[in-house]
């Protein structure tokens, strides 16, 4: 019985966090991206995966600090109390969440990976070098796919090399390179572990921000920026979709026009690698670390107060 109240109070608990917090991004991400949107691209698509994920992790980190250790260490083992019925049904919501969101994972891990044999069959390597492989695939894939989380690679269509210069294909592969070291494709699949109604538009803002990011990333210089433009019209005039857990070049067709128009209105953004501004973050999660350490033990306390009217 009481490693059931445990699990029933702990599932309750998140739930309750991350529906409020699901709900408000849902309703005011516009709002806040808005009034803190950074400079670069990078920044915008950072904060938005923040936006996105942030319910998930802390409805996940305050769970495992204080609702589930003030169960453990306050509650007395030795008891018949029953789990009320707001923790069974609160749980039950809980466990159809993280079980609609596992099934979402489940299914595009399975559709890229059906998707990367039938692409791979008869393929060739051309890039066996760092960071990410390059495989020549038959026509039937997409254009220019970058495609796995834990062991990325980048797929390129006979279409498509036989359309591209090669500076043209050097600068699309620097883009899906780009989204290799900024982990794309990982949040991707962390989007859709992190099941909720009504965040597709922020995702696919999301979306268009990477993309405008691994432009920047993929290009230098104006004639950097020319050659990425016409490998995006090139590639636009082939069928190619990505599929599952993939990132195409042109994987947001609605940011297609002002990426190409940005690249041709190309200058070199100067981007500041560790500015003042997020040093000045620093001091108040200092503050708030230092203040959760002095007042650890009486915050389990309150929360314990809180579960226990929950069971009644």
């Amino acid at each position: 019985m009481f490693a059931a109240r445990c699990l029933g109070i702990s599932l309750a608990g998140f739930v309750l966090l991350y529906a409020p917090l699901s709900a408000a991004i849902g309703l005011g991400w516009k709002l806040l991206w808005r009034g803190i949107r950074p400079r670069t691209a990078r920044g915008s698509a950072n904060l938005l995966a923040a936006f996105r994920l942030g319910p998930l992790a802390v409805a996940g980190i305050l769970t495992l600090l204080f609702t589930l250790p003030s169960f453990l260490l306050l509650e007395p083992r030795a008891t018949d109390e029953p789990v009320g019925r707001a923790p069974v049904l609160l749980g039950l919501c809980c466990l159809m969440l993280l079980a609609g969101g596992i099934f979402r994972t489940v299914r595009a891990q399975i559709r890229t990976g059906q998707a990367l044999m039938a692409w791979l069959a008869d393929s060739s390597v051309v890039e066996a070098g760092k960071p990410v492989p390059v495989f020549r695939t038959n026509a039937s894939a997409p254009g220019i796919t970058l495609a796995g989380v834990r062991e990325p690679k980048v797929l390129v269509s006979e279409a498509v090399l036989s359309v591209l210069t090669a500076q043209e294909l050097r600068t699309a592969l620097e883009h899906e390179v780009a989204h290799v070291r900024a982990h794309d494709n990982l949040k991707r699949l962390l989007f859709r572990l992190a099941l909720f109604p009504g965040m597709k538009k922020l995702e696919e803002t999301w979306s268009e921000q990477a993309e405008l990011a691994a432009d920047d990333a993929a290009v230098s210089s104006p004639m950097e920026a020319l050659d990425l433009a016409a490998a995006l019209i090139k590639v636009s005039r082939l069928d190619s979709q990505p599929v599952g857990l993939t990132t195409g070049l042109l994987h947001s067709s609605t940011a297609f026009r002002l990426r190409v128009q940005r690249l041709f209105a190309w200058k070199e953004i100067q981007v500041a690698r560790t500015s003042l501004r997020h040093r000045v973050l620093l001091l108040p999660a200092a503050a708030i670390f230092l203040v959760t350490i002095m007042t650890y033990g009486s915050a389990l306390s309150g929360v314990h107060a809180l579960t226990e009217w929950l069971v009644r």
